[in-house]
């Protein structure tokens, strides 16, 4: 197939040509019309910025790089959904004060730059195989919709980390690193990301062992496979505050469910959730027995993918119970494994609607996630929260990156 298809046409021209009318008609009118050279990425203007993806479009369709033009014009699209977040150079145009207000005031141009987008995208789509692109465009939505309520905010997280950044306040300076220094020097957030690895370290080791036992044992039953399946998984698509609701009764010190069962056998009361040296082991063991589940689930679809070939062949070949699970069942479950161990360790650090709905933050249980809600949204101090988040991710993001290496999950085979 040529890249420059007359076929596809129809979607490739009007999609330059509505991007380059749009370029010069208001984005936004209120108290103010602007334009696109109104606007500007790291001192750059954006109609600059637009231009020179219209003109490496059109370049690269000559070149027949499809996947060039993928990117470029994926690239375009993003820079016109980037517009509503550069909230700094359009409120003086615009009355209000949220982002997602930007879009009542959208003008003309904002919407020829955001078809033209679409049109391109559309046509580099089209430029691949049907085969190769109906995966694509299957999750596209998703991907639109992830970015939008992910990505974008994300980075608005980043621009304000650098800004002493009160909802209340309409200065809103900008400190440079300022957040930063202050959160590796907040005793308070550091003790509660140690709260948050105790937490961790509860969690992920004894949901592993815990759920891969269960699951071996739902494995080598002969029936009723689904029935445990379907009991065990209830727990884990049963609602937080539903079932911090009811730990939360089982756990009252004066009438709850666990001091009802340890005064049968003569012990005294224990406040579960208000002493602050069990307080965070009472969480994790409830998070521990909702989460099993899903971890159920992902180690039984391991087990049932080992060739049953192959535990015939360990058997014929004499091999014992033991050697078996040893030699065969773990390293055909590694991959499962891999996969809990790394989506487990991000969870228990990320930990927040156990501990809001459990403690409220009290008896020590205070969780870096919690730390960064309270001083976002309680002390309305975005600018800080979003810094503290940002250390968080990249904390989580080192752990992560160093399982993959010891797991050798980056090694290509």
């Amino acid at each position: 197939m040529k890249l420059f298809n007359k076929n596809l046409n129809i979607l490739y021209i009007p999609g330059i040509l509505i991007t380059f009318i749009g370029m010069f008609l208001p984005i936004i009118a209120d108290k103010k019309i602007m334009f696109l050279k109104d606007f500007n990425f790291l001192g750059l203007s954006f109609i600059y910025v637009f231009l020179a993806l219209i003109i490496a479009n059109i370049i690269i369709n000559f070149t027949k790089k499809r996947k060039l033009i993928m990117i470029v014009s994926f690239l375009q699209l993003f820079f016109v959904m980037y517009l509503p977040f550069l909230v700094k150079q359009w409120k003086y145009a615009h009355r209000a004060k949220f982002v997602l207000n930007f879009f009542e005031k959208a003008n003309f141009g904002w919407y020829f730059l955001l078809i033209g987008s679409i049109f391109l995208i559309i046509y580099s789509f089209k430029l691949f195989s049907k085969k190769q692109t109906i995966p694509y465009m299957f999750i596209t939505p998703m991907v639109f919709g992830v970015s939008f309520l992910t990505f974008f905010p994300a980075i608005f997280a980043v621009i304000i980390s650098f800004r002493k950044w009160n909802i209340l306040i309409p200065n809103k300076p900008f400190i440079g690193l300022d957040n930063f220094v202050k959160a590796f020097t907040d005793e308070y957030f550091l003790n509660s990301l140690w709260i948050s690895f105790k937490y961790a370290l509860a969690v992920i080791p004894t949901k592993i062992i815990i759920s891969f036992l269960f699951a071996y044992l739902i494995y080598s039953l002969p029936k009723f496979k689904g029935f445990f399946r379907v009991v065990y998984f209830l727990p884990t698509v049963t609602s937080v505050v539903a079932v911090s609701v009811i730990w939360n009764w089982i756990y009252h010190p004066y009438y709850g469910l666990a001091n009802y069962i340890i005064g049968l056998f003569g012990m005294k009361p224990v406040d579960w959730l208000g002493d602050p040296s069990i307080a965070i082991w009472a969480v994790a063991a409830v998070s521990i027995w909702r989460g099993l589940g899903y971890d159920i689930i992902i180690f039984l679809s391991g087990l049932n993918d080992i060739p049953e070939a192959i535990l015939e062949a360990s058997e014929i070949d004499g091999a014992t119970r033991w050697q078996k699970f040893w030699k065969i069942i773990i390293p055909q479950v590694k991959p499962s494994l891999i996969l809990i161990f790394i989506t487990s360790t991000i969870g228990a650090i990320q930990v927040f609607s156990e501990i809001y709905m459990m403690t409220g933050g009290n008896a020590d249980t205070k969780t870096a996630v919690y730390y960064i809600w309270e001083y976002g949204f309680s002390r309305l101090q975005m600018g800080y929260a979003s810094a503290m988040s940002l250390i968080l991710f990249a904390i989580i993001l080192t752990i992560t990156l160093i399982q993959m290496r010891v797991t050798k999950l980056l090694k290509e085979d």
